[in-house]
């Protein structure tokens, strides 16, 4: 399977890049004109680094005249029947998988027909080793295709830190077919080591190792549905060697630890899909911000470390110097969409805010002076009276404050938070200008938007703020049903969650209905300012949701330490139904991780254990559907760190040994089970081998 890697000067004659790729899928469109847009169909998972790549990828494609179609997809489920509405299609010749695919075994997955190619970009870790190391189907002879598609693996160049593994994966996998158990007849110079296979402990794996598959663990030979799975060709008259027992248990072991190592997140699909832009000289300002707001999430979601962080943010440094060349003019300008370098605060929204409710939602704060509790919200109010802040001044709407206050605000706090713990307030970012329409858009914020779109655009009721109601003035405190409005409106309207409806459509089409849409709206705010503008009071609601319910659960004390982790569940509540969606859920126990974790370490540090990660399964109840979703995060000790999440294996193997049936999604760490199965589920979870 041809695998694709970023352009770079390191790159052997024999490599492939990107470029190789999207040239292949021009090329097979050229010689097919006329078969309509169903010659290239996307499938994107619901997701925002999907999307943003997906507009990226669709903008390259346009410049191309390349027709095409794009599918949405929330679960493997959605996927199976997608794909296969998509294969029947005679006009199809090339299906592109964006931030989905990674982990599962593809070449089993899809059958693909003759001359269908398949590319999959997908951050997440680890691969399934099948589609980086398989054979390659569907090479050209003279001009010929073989009777099975190719699948293309797009990337990230940590895939050749995997040398090893790559060894001990394709030994297992071409293994001659008779037993293997003996170690007779097998010469002492056959038991060469083979790139450390001897040393089963070295992990050679790179950064990018870890996790599991979404079919389970793949080791050695695997089952086909052909039996026509190609070998790897043998010298003439070599006679196949059996494998010493010992041997192949350390092939075994060592591929059996990059998969249970635990998921983690390579570079984000949009940055992939922006690289590809670069190198074919298409590259501008619009896709430099759709990667800016890429990389941004993954750091503000904790897919990724400050190392990791940093690093992308000085490629995208780089990008945004050579794109944006300084102006000397200082008028305003209606056409500015200049991208600029920022230091932005750890402050939720605090543009478009009020600087206290900023503070008081940010996990950061809520972590270090404890916000939940009364005590902590004075903390906050002294820190503030501190720097010379009034709550008059804090509880007004940010752009309505004294500009001597805002403009001193970083140098204030650098001087006085770190008495209150605060002592990582700032991180590089981007910020961009709009024009008169928004005098100027962080990354942070925009990432804020699109998620909040992502998750609650329709489908959920949800109290908005007034704009500027808590600034003061006749519509203090005013509040509204959040809606989208506009152009969306009858969208909205065939998704307003109401009784009548869910019955008569059906509560799992009607859910299925609600992502199509989401992701239609959020896709349509990427590019248009008033829309993604207009979906920030619907962010704060989600952040004052967290902080609702997140409160509830620690003022009740439900948290609970079980074995390896720690566990609550939330069955009632105003906000289970916001909940029940998988990225919202995330969020939830992020915050609470975070909320958390310096109490916890100091609690595991005084019982003389090391902490090297702190473990978290947080279970929210769907009342209408009746079931749990639970999603499981593996966080760090110190912030800013990230850990790989070993859930997605422990969720799979428990749900197995329980005998629940569990709905998949693409987030390995996240599952979806019968509200009755919860305990069962819960007590073989604790008592996993795997250790979390």
């Amino acid at each position: 399977m041809p695998l694709l890697l970023p352009p770079g000067p390191d790159l052997r004659p024999s490599e492939l890049t990107y470029t190789d790729g999207y040239n292949s899928i021009v090329s097979r469109v050229q010689r097919r004109r006329g078969t309509g847009s169903g010659g290239i169909v996307i499938i994107c998972g619901v997701d925002l680094d999907g999307l943003l790549a997906a507009r990226i990828l669709t903008s390259l494609f346009k410049q191309d005249n390349v027709p095409y179609q794009l599918v949405p997809v929330g679960g493997y489920t959605d996927l199976d029947i997608k794909s296969r509405e998509a294969l029947k299609s005679e006009d199809l010749h090339t299906l592109i998988l964006l931030s989905l695919g990674s982990i599962l075994p593809l070449a089993n997955f899809f059958d693909l027909p003759r001359g269908v190619h398949l590319h999959v970009l997908d951050a997440r870790r680890p691969w399934n080793l099948s589609n980086l190391f398989g054979i390659a189907l569907d090479e050209d002879n003279d001009g010929e295709e073989s009777s099975e598609g190719k699948i293309w693996t797009w990337g990230d160049g940590n895939e050749i830190k995997l040398d090893s593994v790559k060894k001990s994966w394709e030994t297992l996998e071409y293994e001659p077919d008779s037993d293997s158990d003996s170690d007779s007849e097998v010469d002492d110079e056959d038991d060469e080591d083979e790139d450390g296979t001897g040393n089963g402990h070295d992990d050679e794996d790179g950064e990018e190792s870890g996790g599991e598959n979404g079919n389970g663990v793949h080791l050695g030979k695997r089952s086909r549905e052909s039996s026509s799975k190609p070998k790897k060709r043998r010298r003439e008259g070599e006679r196949p060697r059996k494998m010493p027992r010992a041997v192949r248990e350390a092939h075994v072991e060592r591929v059996s630890r990059y998969y249970e190592a635990g998921t983690s997140f390579g570079m984000s699909v949009a940055q992939t899909v922006y690289l590809l832009a670069t190198e074919l000289e298409r590259a501008d300002n619009d896709l430099l911000w759709l990667a800016i707001l890429a990389v941004t999430h993954q750091y503000v979601a904790a897919q990724i470390d400050r190392k990791r962080y940093g690093m992308f943010h000085d490629l995208l440094s780089d990008e945004v110097v050579r794109l944006n060349p300084p102006v000397t003019s200082r008028e305003p300008d209606a056409d500015n969409r200049r991208i600029s370098r920022s230091d932005e605060l750890r402050f939720v929204l605090f543009r478009h805010w009020n600087l206290y409710d900023s503070m008081l939602h940010s996990s950061y704060v809520a972590a270090r002076m404890g916000i939940w509790r009364e005590r902590g919200q004075k903390r906050i109010q002294g820190l503030l009276a501190k720097m010379g802040y009034s709550m008059q001044e804090c509880k007004q709407a940010y752009a309505h404050m004294d500009l001597k206050l805002k403009k001193e605000l970083p140098e204030k706090l650098d001087a006085i938070a770190p008495e209150y713990g605060l002592v990582e307030l700032e991180y590089p970012s981007f910020v961009r200008a709009f024009g008169f329409e928004v005098a100027v858009m962080s990354a942070a914020d925009a990432v804020e938007g699109l998620t909040a779109l992502l998750e609650a655009a329709t489908g959920l009721r949800l109290e908005v703020e007034v704009e500027g109601g808590r600034g003061g003035g006749e519509w203090f405190g005013a509040m509204r049903t959040w809606s989208v409005g506009g152009d969306y409106s009858v969208i909205e309207r065939d998704n307003a969650p109401t009784e009548e409806a869910d019955v008569e459509l059906g509560k799992e089409d009607k859910s299925k209905q609600c992502l199509s849409a989401n992701f239609w709206i959020t896709f349509d705010a990427c590019g248009d300012i008033a829309l993604l503008k207009k979906s920030l009071p619907l962010a704060k609601a989600l952040h004052c949701a967290i902080i609702r319910q997140g409160t509830a659960i620690l003022d009740k004390g439900t948290i609970r330490p079980l074995h390896k982790f720690r566990f609550t569940a939330v069955k009632e509540g105003p906000d289970l139904r916001m909940f029940s969606k998988p990225a919202a859920l995330a969020r939830l126990a992020l915050w609470l991780m975070d909320a958390t974790r310096d109490r916890w370490t100091d609690r595991e540090t005084r019982k003389g254990h090391k902490v090297t990660s702190l473990p978290f399964v947080l279970a929210v109840l769907n009342e209408e559907k009746r079931t749990y979703t639970v999603v499981g995060v593996t966080g760090a000790p110190e912030f800013g760190d990230v850990r790989k999440n070993k859930f997605g294996l422990a969720f799979q193997q428990a749900a197995h040994e329980s005998q629940v049936t569990c709905n998949e999604l693409f987030d390995t760490s996240v599952i979806e089970i019968p509200d009755v199965d919860l305990q069962g589920f819960m007590e073989v979870l604790a008592m996993r081998s795997v250790t979390i």
